[in-house]
């Protein structure tokens, strides 16, 4: 019976000397931040990031909550993207952020803008309306926030999607597509030359953006068209007379 129990506490003891080995030997040792290259942070900012992240030097390096780190970051730091955490074993950690683009300026009730990206994230609110960047109209503009994300704005990002798909990422998006307004079923974008592609809402909208820019781009090109709208009928999609 000794000899059991001398056993037993034997493979205990082992059990809980490992679990300190490898909490010390894993233990948080480094925590810093690097930046893609068009953008430059102080060595304030990058204390903050690590501070609002929560990692602290001596926590287990696989008890980190990424997305709660990722969360509070972006919270506080509206401008950035945090791009990844890594781990680097055995224990040091690196924060990777960039800057977000605007694409959207969103007027709200008391006469600001919101400007958001393609994420449609909140980055910053203006005062003035930035006349750049793509006018957003018809979603709701109660509890905008910098920091977080539209209200309902799935349909949204699925159609951003589609446009991404089609090479319009950033300043390529409000460069062709001045206004984008949401309705009850459809999405209607504004191009440059004043073209309206119309896009019924579903699931499957970032497909309707790409066929949609593809039978823009065939018909511009045959016929110059550069008025008028493209919608979707029961024979496929075709351009109509303002």
């Amino acid at each position: 019976m000794h000899k059991r129990l001398l056993i037993i506490f034997g493979i205990i003891a082992t059990v809980v000397l490992l679990a300190v080995l490898l909490y010390i030997v894993f233990a948080v040792g480094n925590v810093s931040v690097n930046t893609t290259n068009n953008i430059a942070l102080t060595e304030q900012q990058k204390s903050d990031i690590i501070k609002l992240s929560g990692i602290k030097s001596g926590n287990n390096i696989f008890a980190i909550d990424e997305d709660i780190a990722i969360e509070n970051i972006e919270i506080s730091y509206p401008k950035l993207k945090v791009l990844s955490i890594e781990r680097k074993f055995p224990n040091n950690v690196y924060i990777y952020v960039t800057d977000r683009t605007g694409i959207f300026s969103l007027r709200l009730a008391d006469g600001r803008y919101a400007v958001l990206d393609r994420e449609l994230k909140v980055t910053e609110i203006l005062a003035e309306n930035d006349d750049k960047l793509c006018v957003l109209d018809g979603v709701a503009v109660t509890n905008v926030k910098e920091g977080y994300v539209l209200d309902d704005s799935q349909i949204l990002l699925t159609m951003m999607k589609g446009a991404e798909r089609c090479s319009f990422i950033n300043a390529r998006y409000y460069s062709f597509i001045r206004k984008t307004q949401v309705f009850d079923k459809e999405i209607w974008l504004t191009t440059n030359t004043g073209v309206i592609i119309c896009l019924p809402i579903s699931s499957n909208i970032d497909q309707s953006m790409i066929n949609a820019y593809g039978y823009y781009l065939e018909h511009t090109s045959d016929t110059g068209k550069t008025s008028g709208k493209i919608v979707l009928s029961e024979d496929g999609w075709v351009w109509q007379n303002s």
